[in-house]
């Protein structure tokens, strides 16, 4: 026997493959004589899925293996004489409303466990490594508490509930306790930006008038009892994740629970060579896969900008390869009266042809990738290092930095031609519109940098003290306190 939460078995990957020759008489027997063998109920999940359950033995026994064939049904009832043999041989106390449910893995093996309802909890006969087991205490590493792992033991409750959810009546306290935990997500959603719960805003509300729809029905059937049961399954999931109850428990989305990951050597080499165009992925990416924690409206919105930004880009450096190929068309640039020669404007503009094709070429490949083959997982897979991160920040700014790098060897052309034309007025005109130019180029990009009150421009910050006048508190809302204001 083996603990339940190996990987070697998934409940929505079929184990059973059907021949495509079928007996028509066969088949007519069996649907005539849908009964399963004595002592074994049948049951039909919503969902489709078929699972069995046995009251004879000395507790509820529950399974989804098909017991209707003779071989499986065998070998299983010798599995659960083994169990209830050794919980005889060494007189083990089972809780009396216990059950046990069994299933058969893909590797051939049976795997088991308890479910005691009293206490909302599972349990086994033997003890086994939680921590080191896929699917269970995995997925965060901290000091493991009762309280802590009694979140992710509830939430497995409510799972197997949801496998089996005609076994017992609707649990009524489930759904009041579902919609107060729905009312805070909502509340909290509308309130901060910056919540911790996994579905948005939208998603929120619509579970919510999900749950009062159940509420206010006379009849709740095994539907109703899936979808509430589902519901909090994924809500004590996250309070595991987020240490709900703990020290240092995450209150923000973009909060983590382990120390600051330090940025490596190289996002700090070729950030300025891509025009630091990484800095703004890596700070983006970073807070959306805070502990490889990755919400799924969080990457659908990431995907539609960054869709958005490469198409953008590719059709900016369509434009400039169209203008590239139109330079290079010009008589007096296109001067081929020394073979083996090309003008150091015919270089520039060759250069910002490359990189123009590069950034259509690169642009329109991660859109497609994006939209087609990738999920969430991903970004959690590669968030599970720092260095997994700045690679992908950079191949995310690879079309804009492309796109930069060939504008401004276009310009560079440009400017060699015009001043190479031998025309005073040209050179002065262009002289002054590059100095004005680089001015305002360097004024927005001061804008990144602000992060303080503007009282005056930057540059002339270290060299003056300005006073700054009564009036709001910039950032908290307040008006700033006057010496000629009276005490009330």
């Amino acid at each position: 026997m083996i603990d339940p939460l190996e990987t070697d078995f998934s409940r929505f990957v079929a184990s059973v493959a059907f021949s495509t020759s079928v007996d028509l008489t066969l088949f007519e027997f069996r649907k005539s004589s849908s009964k399963p063998p004595d002592k074994w109920k049948n049951f039909t999940h919503p969902d489709g899925s078929i699972y069995f359950l046995n009251e004879s033995w000395q507790i509820p026994v529950i399974t989804d293996v098909y017991v209707d064939d003779d071989d499986p049904r065998r070998r299983l009832e010798g599995f659960i004489e083994k169990i209830f043999s050794y919980i005889d041989t060494y007189e083990v106390i089972m809780p009396a409303e216990a059950c046990l449910v069994l299933e058969f893995r893909q590797t051939g093996k049976c795997g088991y466990y308890f479910v005691d309802h009293s206490t909302r909890c599972l349990f086994w006969l033997e003890e086994f490594d939680a921590i080191d087991t896929q699917d269970f205490l995995v997925h965060v590493r901290v000091k493991f508490t009762p309280p802590l792992v009694g979140h992710e033991m509830k939430s497995l409750y409510w799972l197997h509930n949801e496998y089996f959810p005609e076994l017992r009546p609707f649990v009524v306290d489930a759904l009041q306790e579902l919609k107060d935990v729905l009312i805070h997500a909502v509340g909290d959603s509308l309130t901060s930006p910056w919540s911790n719960t996994p579905y948005n805003l939208d998603n929120l509300q619509k579970m919510l008038s999900l749950v009062k729809d159940i509420e206010s029905s006379d009849s709740r059937g095994p539907g109703s009892a899936v979808v509430v049961y589902r519901l909090l399954h994924n809500f004590y999931h996250e309070r595991l994740l987020n240490l709900h109850g703990e020290k240092g428990a995450r209150l923000n989305v973009n909060q983590s629970i382990h120390p600051e990951r330090k940025k490596t050597f190289i996002i700090k080499i070729v950030s300025p060579l891509l025009l630091f165009g990484p800095e703004s992925h890596i700070r983006k990416l970073t807070e959306m896969s805070v502990d490889s924690l990755v919400r799924r409206h969080d990457w659908d919105k990431l995907l539609a900008d960054l869709t958005n930004d490469w198409k953008e880009f590719a059709l900016y450096a369509t434009v400039l390869l169209n203008a590239n190929v139109a330079f290079l068309a010009i008589q007096s640039v296109d001067d081929e009266s020394a073979p083996g020669y090309r003008s150091p404007e015919q270089r520039a503009s060759y250069f910002s042809v490359v990189t123009s094709i590069g950034a259509i070429a690169i642009g329109l490949l991660l859109a497609r990738h994006h939209n087609t083959s990738l999920d969430p997982s991903f970004l959690a897979y590669r968030s599970a290092s720092m260095l997994g991160l700045e690679t992908l920040a950079i191949m995310y700014s690879l079309p804009y930095a492309l796109l930069m790098w060939g504008m401004a060897s276009f310009f560079a052309a440009i400017l060699i031609t015009c001043f190479d034309s031998g025309d005073i007025f040209t050179v002065v005109m262009m002289s002054l519109t590059c100095f004005t130019l680089s001015i305002l180029l360097l004024w927005t990009v001061t804008v990144v940098y602000e992060n303080a009150p503007f009282w005056q421009a930057w540059p002339f910050r270290a060299f003056r003290s300005w006073k700054r006048p009564d009036g709001v508190l910039a950032g908290e809302g307040r008006l700033r306190p006057s010496s000629r204001s009276k005490n009330l």
